[in-house]
């Protein structure tokens, strides 16, 4: 398979596994919301939120590390599956009982506290899952990793649904999480042994422990993102309660949703990028700010149309006892604008071997997040956890480019914003003029007069036309050349 066909199937298959993901979650989540109300669902967010944070700690950034390594020398692939699950057993069984310590130490109502204790023995099976799919992503074999989170996230939805009709509640639901996670790790670890082969059982101890030493760079990017991302939920369980916890959740989600976008689309730059900063910075540079105005297009129009209809949103998907999610949700669907440019800029430091620099960003912007949340929580409850997310994530987006444009490259926003601002305020109105029809008929609507507008005032340069005709051209022939060359060779035909 030549390099074009690898990389759009690679692509095609995490997309899908990405995005089968958040709508999977988003599904359990609106019948959760239905059957166990706003409360029930602040108890599932709370400890959801507490394992995302323990997932993280238990992995140590595993992941990037293996695949990097195996990716360099496969032989040594049936090495790190050993010696990394035996580290990672450990330390996951640490971090389950760190976890169960403290749903313990917060004092949760005695389901939480349950909930919480039966998802921490769901860390074993995760670490080793996250294991085998970098063995996986080292291989190329990127469908080996989503159809076990796929099948996966499918069993835990349906099974959950079932669950909730019947009438069971929180902590069964819990185990049905539970199980979901025990039957990705046996599907991935039967694709990762059709990679490797099998593997011979040896631990070397002195590979564990470079293995520990090399990983916390990465490990801490992961925690504090982590922890960025979840703080909010936990410190509003402990300041308002889970009925507060349940109308942040339900807008959160909402916003959520959308960051697959972004993700999707840069989990193919990436490996482009790394290879341009070697290769030619100047189109390195050009890479990240076309991208940069490109995903501004699309994220922008999203944040006005979700900010105008948001009441619509919320009825649409939780009904009126939600109803006051609207405004958080008018608030955190603003996130994705700087979270956009941010995201890719990150990728844009890693690319250029500046992850440190990142790592501080994060740090600071946590910190400053937990400080905001501290003031705001208890005078505007779930609406001042929003407001702490939109400052805190604008906060990191500054304190990365303040490197990249001294380092790397500057941005002109005024480039990047201004047609697309001008397209979403002309959408803005229309939506405001029809927001007495069906919300079916507003959006397309609305998607199509932004898209309209913005052809109007021809964002796409002369160079980014020929740029996209030079790559489909380039990749065109790319794959006539492989087939004229698998025809040379062929006996069949000649």
């Amino acid at each position: 398979m030549n390099t074009v066909k690898r990389l759009v199937k690679n692509a095609g298959t995490m997309l899908l596994a990405q995005v089968a993901e958040p709508v999977c979650s988003f599904i359990l989540v609106l019948f959760i919301a239905r059957s166990l109300g706003v409360s029930g669902l602040g108890k599932f967010s709370i400890a959801i939120s507490l394992f995302f944070i323990f997932q993280t700690i238990s992995s140590l950034g595993f992941t990037h590390l293996i695949t990097r390594e195996v990716a360099r020398d496969r032989s040594k692939a049936g090495k790190y599956l050993i010696n990394a699950s035996f580290v990672g057993f450990f330390f996951s069984i640490l971090t389950a009982g760190a976890m169960c310590l403290t749903g313990y130490l917060l004092n949760y109502s005695a389901d939480t506290a349950l909930a919480i204790y039966i998802l921490s023995f769901a860390l074993i099976p995760v670490v080793f899952s996250l294991i085998c799919h970098s063995i996986c992503r080292a291989f190329e074999k990127l469908e080996y990793v989503s159809i076990p989170l796929i099948t996966g996230n499918l069993f835990k939805v349906l099974v959950g649904l079932l669950i909730l009709f019947k009438g069971y509640g929180l902590v069964e639901l819990m185990a049905v999480i539970l199980g979901s996670h025990l039957l990705i790790l046996f599907i991935s670890l039967y694709f990762t042994l059709r990679c490797i082969g099998k593997p011979l059982f040896k631990i070397d101890f002195g590979f564990c422990k470079w293995i520990v030493k090399t990983a916390p760079t990465f490990a801490l990017i992961f925690i504090f993102a982590t922890i960025y991302w979840n703080v909010d939920i936990l410190m509003l369980s402990k300041i308002k309660g889970s009925t507060e916890v349940g109308f942040y959740s339900a807008a959160y989600k909402l916003m959520n949703v959308w960051k697959v976008i972004p993700l999707a689309y840069l989990m193919a730059l990436q490996p482009v990028i790394s290879r341009l900063f070697e290769s030619s910075l100047e189109k390195f540079k050009i890479a990240c700010t076309n991208s940069i105005r490109y995903l501004f297009m699309v994220m922008l129009p999203i944040a006005v149309g979700a900010t105008l209809l948001s009441n619509n949103f919320i009825l649409l998907f939780f009904k009126e006892r939600f109803l006051a999610s609207a405004n958080a949700l008018s608030i955190l669907i603003w996130t994705l604008v700087p979270y956009t440019i941010n995201i890719t800029l990150a990728h844009a430091l890693i690319a250029s071997n500046n992850q440190k620099i990142n790592l501080r960003s994060l740090l600071i912007s946590m910190m400053c997040n937990v400080t905001l949340n501290l003031l705001l929580i208890p005078r505007f409850s779930f609406l001042g956890a929003a407001i702490a997310t939109l400052i805190s994530i604008c906060i990191f987006l500054s304190l990365q480019y303040g490197f990249i444009s001294k380092n790397l490259f500057r941005l002109n926003f005024f480039q990047i914003a201004g047609k697309p601002v001008i397209s979403a305020a002309l959408m803005g109105t229309i939506i405001l003029l029809l927001r007495q029809l069906n919300l079916f008929l507003i959006v397309p609507i609305a998607a199509l007069a932004y898209v309209l507008f913005l052809l109007t005032l021809r964002p796409f340069s002369p160079t980014d036309i020929q740029l996209f005709r030079r790559l489909w051209e380039r990749e065109k022939g790319l794959v006539t050349l492989q087939s004229q060359k698998s025809g040379e060779h062929n006996p069949s035909k000649k």
